[in-house]
């Protein structure tokens, strides 16, 4: 049907946008279920690195959420005693967030979820296949 409706280029487009899609809703089961998380929270803990703190601004950066979204999804994460935040000691305006041990733990236990979803979605692709759909998908470049 996709292929029917247009350029192979939009129909390639559009089944990259839903296996994406598909993607999303098993992730956000996955982690609802297994770790009561939010796939924003799962962001979080997955971009915080154990044993380290990152300034805030550098894990905005890596996340797709407002200034705002982010400050109160890390209170979220703070208030269930999955990460800490305290000044930047270099810089008065900024904040440190690093994981605690149950953060950890549970970055790592919702980690093996994120990677069983991703293998189990791509058990009929070979190694080499998924670097030809790596090198594919690399040269696709957005307007501007």
């Amino acid at each position: 049907m996709i292929r029917k409706n247009g350029p192979i280029k939009i129909a390639a487009w559009r089944l990259m946008m839903e296996k994406h899609q598909d993607f999303m809703r098993q992730f956000e089961l996955g982690f609802r279920e297994r770790h009561d998380l939010t796939l924003n929270e799962f962001d979080a803990l997955i971009n915080c690195l154990p044993g380290e703190m990152i300034r805030h601004r550098d894990l905005l950066r890596s996340m797709v959420l407002s200034r705002s979204a982010l400050s109160r999804l890390l209170r979220k994460l703070e208030d269930r005693g999955l990460l800490t935040q305290a000044p930047d000691p270099e810089d008065n305006r900024g904040v440190l967030v690093g994981l605690t041990a149950a953060g950890e733990e549970l970055r790592d236990a919702a980690a093996k979820t994120n990677a069983e979803i991703i293998f189990t979605g791509f058990c009929g692709v070979t190694d080499a296949e998924a670097e030809e759909i790596f090198d594919l998908v690399s040269k696709v470049r957005p307007a501007g």
